[in-house]
């Protein structure tokens, strides 16, 4: 009889995580690209609003609500490639604990 070919449970661990990280980093570039086409509508309008005769409050409100944007992108990048380093991470920590006779432990069930 053929010996059991099943993935180890780190493997299944790993492939599982890899997945849900695969997941949230879709999710994250979906979000900045939102976020791009936000950008750009928001410096169109702005541009929109400059071509009107006179001073206008609404220009500092798109320009306020402009930046508010850039920097909520700025931070979504950074939490996108903080989650692209998530592999690496897991797969050290995974080659730690072989390389000390044991894997991290499992959570423990509910």
């Amino acid at each position: 009889m053929p010996a059991d070919k099943s993935p180890a449970p780190d493997s299944s661990r790993l492939a599982a995580l890899e997945a849900g990280q695969t997941a949230i980093v879709t999710a994250l570039g979906l979000v900045l690209d939102t976020l791009q086409q936000q950008t750009n509508l928001l410096h169109e309008l702005v541009d929109a609003a400059r071509d009107e005769p006179g001073a206008s409050p609404v220009i500092t409100s798109l320009d306020e609500l402009t930046e508010a944007v850039v920097r909520m992108g700025a931070g979504v990048e950074i939490l996108a490639q903080k989650f692209d380093g998530l592999p690496d991470a897991i797969g050290a920590a995974f080659a730690e604990g072989a390389g000390q006779g044991s894997a991290p432990a499992a959570p423990a069930s509910p």
